[in-house]
């Protein structure tokens, strides 16, 4: 072997190992992590789908049992209006909302109650299933001592403190299998394991072991009876309205369930039984990944290769191979061979992240707006976070594992899952569990939803990517720990949660305007939104992080950033583009006018608008997505960078300048410059990356931010009143 060739092997070493690390969720030496695995995240999809099933049938159920009392006394509500308040319409609808607050909020427990029901049919059957199986498993005998030992042995290599008791099965077990936890966990193994040799025989002990390291042995069983908790909570209102039928006179139990209602109800009952079937099964597959990956690590593959290698299994059907809990043993010795594969998100998680994400955004704003009926407060926020931190775990994570490992010289995620997952949006929107018998209505607050909010999910998606590809390069993938973990989700959040607020904001203001609705409705839910302070501290708390890994770079000394021109680049746009834009603004209108203190303000936040937006473009022009990781924090910087520099041009001007710079101009100006580079990123995603080039070209970028940062402001200046919104 040459010393290149020597290199390369131990290069190809060092990446597997790491990529193990992480596909696993643990750091060298350490116990593989749980919740933030990816067989974690896909256990958050499960419980998801079951609560969303509950919430729904406990829907349909209070519009079965309390819907003639709901609507009685909604009806008493809407006639006391005008008798008390004949003169004053906003007196009635306020006094509305107070009388029917209490209507709303029980309709909402009664969801929440059946949400609660399918979680305790899900625990009763993690509790009941495996003690059927220790059952079936025949009469149980001790292992000989040997074999414990080699099992204590194995456990406290693998990180696992009680080693799980060894026990033999019955002749009609076939397959090696884990059950229990902590003390009480048990491995019980077939008879014959005892003819394979001692290689192969550690192989599997290893294996079921690495399902004890990973934490799952009780929660897995939530997967097994997905058909235990979800018919019977999806078939308890078409039985109450049979029995309702049934004792009416009226009526029969069959026209009772012959009313195009249910029909509506049994296409929304089987999407879910659907999803939860291909969750549960992407959970079974990669939870065996996840052992195999586990019991290997610091090991050899040879005894798998014996195990997984031998007679090849009868071949299956297309039926059987969709529906099979396992995968197969190729599938399993390629991602033995290249952990990578269990790393970055597939099309399908990315198809049912994004479904269920619209259907809790759906759901969560229509119980959140019964339970705040009579409040000030809004839905939207509480809906769009709920949304965003699942898109966070079951899309922004998978997404960070790819970059690690596309750091690590495995293929990069493919650019389009982006696409996918606004396409699974604009699906679950459609859905809409919390509409059903409204069908034709169409989507929460309307057609124009289905458009915005797909929109706004790939934007944010592009950004979410190139944060994690930035944070993964100040990092190698055996370095992540739970705080880059929890960063990295808490980033995601923030990018999905503001991406779906803005786009629901988006789709109730273009309603107000006739004339120019898509730049009327931008403007209010941008720079002008009322709610600009929380977006504006969302966009700050993105880019802190986002500027700390570009100046710290990786912690590793042979990654330690040199002074080279093209790390500089950002800085150097964004002080061009700051400059030109404040120089543009105090030439052509230098002082306040006075009395116009609304229309000033809102020129600075407009003009500090352009210098952000001028900066991120020129960035993707020279690195094409690979430049959105550094518009996280250069544009911010360059956005309140020109609105500071104007404040203080007019500090002696402003009667609270302090509360104006804080409360006003930076929050609105960051707010408006959510808005630009959400709808930037929709088509950067979907660039490619390349290289910034040369010296001259690096050079090039900043001196054009100048010139189309000074052009854009004096357009601005020219516009009128249009985008002053008087």
């Amino acid at each position: 072997m040459t010393v290149s060739e020597g290199r390369a092997t131990a290069d190809l070493r060092a990446a597997t190992e790491t990529a193990t690390e992480t596909a696993t969720g643990a750091e060298p030496g350490r116990r593989p992590g749980r919740a933030l695995s990816p067989t974690g995240a896909r256990y958050v999809l499960l419980i998801v789908t079951l609560v969303l099933a509950g919430a729904f049938a406990g829907q349909v159920v209070h519009g079965l049992v309390l819907g003639p009392s709901w609507a009685e006394a909604a009806l008493q509500c809407w006639e006391e209006g005008p008798r008390l308040f004949p003169d004053s319409g906003q007196s009635q609808a306020e006094h509305w909302s107070r009388c029917t607050g209490p209507l709303q909020r029980r309709q909402a427990l009664v969801s929440l109650a059946g949400a609660a029901a399918v979680l305790l049919l899900g625990l009763a059957v993690m509790w009941t299933l495996p003690r059927r199986l220790m059952r079936g498993a025949g009469p149980l005998k001790t292992a000989p001592p040997d074999w414990q030992e080699r099992v204590g042995r194995i456990a406290a290599e693998m990180g696992v403190r009680r080693p799980p008791c060894v026990m033999w099965g019955g002749g009609q077990v076939r397959e090696a299998f884990v059950l229990g936890r902590g003390s009480r966990c048990r491995i019980i193994l077939p008879r014959g394991m005892r003819l394979l040799g001692d290689e192969e025989a550690e192989a599997i002990l290893r294996h079921e072991i690495g399902h004890v390291a990973a934490g799952d042995v009780t929660l897995v069983w939530l997967t097994r009876g997905v058909w235990w908790a979800l018919p019977p909570v999806l078939l308890t209102a078409p039985l109450v309205a049979a029995v309702q039928g049934w004792r009416s006179r009226d009526t029969s139990a069959w026209r009772m369930l012959a009313q195009p209602f249910w029909a509506e109800y049994g296409v929304r009952a089987a999407v879910l039984a659907v999803t939860a079937t291909l969750v549960a099964q992407m959970i079974m597959r990669s939870r065996e990944h996840e052992a195999d990956l586990a019991a290997v690590r610091g090991q050899s593959v040879a005894p798998w290769e014996t195990l997984l290698g031998g007679p090849r299994p009868a071949p299956r059907t297309w039926l059987d191979a969709a529906r099979a809990n396992h995968p197969t043993h190729r599938r399993r010795m390629t991602v033995l061979r290249a952990p990578h594969l269990q790393l970055a998100p597939t099309v399908l998680d990315t198809l049912v992240v994004g479904l269920l994400a619209a259907v809790l955004l759906d759901s969560v704003h229509g119980l959140a707006t019964l339970l705040l009926t009579g409040t000030s407060w809004s839905a939207a926020p509480v809906s769009a976070l709920a949304a965003g931190l699942l898109l966070a775990v079951g899309w922004g994570l998978p997404v960070w594992r790819g970059a690690l490992a596309q750091r690590n010289g495995t293929a990069p995620p493919s650019r389009w899952l982006p696409l996918a997952l606004g396409v699974s949006t604009a699906a679950g929107l459609l859905v809409r569990l919390q509409g059903a018998g409204t069908t034709a209505q169409g989507p929460m607050l309307g057609w124009t939803l289905l458009l915005a909010l797909p929109a706004a999910v790939v934007g944010a998606a592009a950004l979410s990517t190139a944060f994690a590809g930035l944070w993964s390069r100040r990092r190698g993938a055996g370095d992540s720990t739970i705080r880059d973990r929890l960063t990295v989700i808490a980033v995601s959040t923030l990018l999905f949660s503001g991406a779906l607020w803005l786009a629901m904001d988006f789709s109730v203001f273009l309603r107000l305007f006739s004339a120019d609705p898509v730049l009327g409705a931008a403007l209010l839910t941008g720079p002008y939104s009322p709610s600009s302070g929380y977006k504006a501290v969302a966009s700050a708390a993105i880019a802190v992080p986002a500027v700390w890994c570009a100046v710290r770079g990786s912690h590793r000394p042979e990654h330690r950033p040199r002074l080279h021109l093209h790390r500089w680049l950002p800085a150097l746009t964004a002080v061009g583009a700051a400059g030109a834009a404040v120089t543009a603004r105090l030439a052509y209108r230098s002082s306040a006018t006075a009395g116009d203190w609304t229309g000033t303000w809102r020129l600075d936040v407009l003009t500090a608008l352009c210098a952000g937006a001028v900066c991120a473009v020129m960035l993707v022009v020279l690195r094409g997505s690979g430049g959105l990781g550094h518009v996280l924090y250069a544009a911010p910087l360059t956005t309140v960078l020109t609105v500071t520099v104007l404040w203080a041009t007019r500090f002696g001007s402003w009667k609270h300048p302090f509360e104006a710079w804080g409360s006003v101009l930076v929050t609105s100006s960051l707010a408006g410059l959510a808005v630009v580079l959400l709808a930037l990123a929709v088509p950067a995603g979907f660039l490619p990356t390349w290289d910034s080039g040369r010296g001259a070209v690096q050079i090039a970028v900043p001196a054009l931010a100048v010139i189309v940062a000074a052009a854009a402001v004096l357009a601005l200046q020219h516009s009128g009143d249009t985008l002053l919104l008087r």
